[in-house]
């Protein structure tokens, strides 16, 4: 009981640490030649969009060669996940019976695993603009200035 109360606390203050930070978003642009390029939402203008590729890299992309932009929420999947598979490994724990725990750990955590993989996939605010032309993209700013790094 002591196991199981200290790790509820310890992720209790995680959840809380993490709530402070604000949601950094991935984008994934098409090109109109049918190329895409991924990396982190920096900041949207009435004529470009700005990424940061490999932490490092900017690449400022004009909006007459953007044909279609598809925006989800970073670090929602993995932390759901993990705690789906740690769910059954504390169930397995605490079981008395060695055949239930070994069950509750070769089945119950690859099951946890997918569950909060598909719970974090299902909650993860996505957004997708298709066939954009370069006059949509100061309807879309406000919307897309939302999700980008810079306010």
């Amino acid at each position: 009981m002591k196991f199981i109360f200290t790790s509820l606390f310890f992720l209790a203050l995680c959840a809380t640490g993490f709530a402070q930070q604000r949601a950094k978003y991935n984008i994934r642009v098409v090109y109109r030649s049918g190329n895409a390029v991924r990396g982190a939402f920096y900041a949207a203008s009435d004529n470009s969009l700005t990424l940061i590729r490999n932490r490092r890299d900017t690449l400022k992309l004009s909006a007459d060669s953007i044909s279609a932009l598809y925006i989800h929420r970073r670090g929602l999947v993995a932390p759901l996940a993990i705690a789906g598979g740690l769910t059954f490994f504390v169930l397995a724990a605490k079981s008395d019976k060695l055949v239930e725990s070994i069950v509750l750990i070769a089945a119950g955590v690859p099951a946890g695993v997918s569950g909060g993989l598909l719970i974090g996939g299902l909650l993860s605010n996505k957004k997708h603009y298709k066939q954009l032309q370069p006059k949509d993209f100061p309807v879309i700013k406000p919307t897309l200035q939302q999700y980008t790094v810079l306010k």
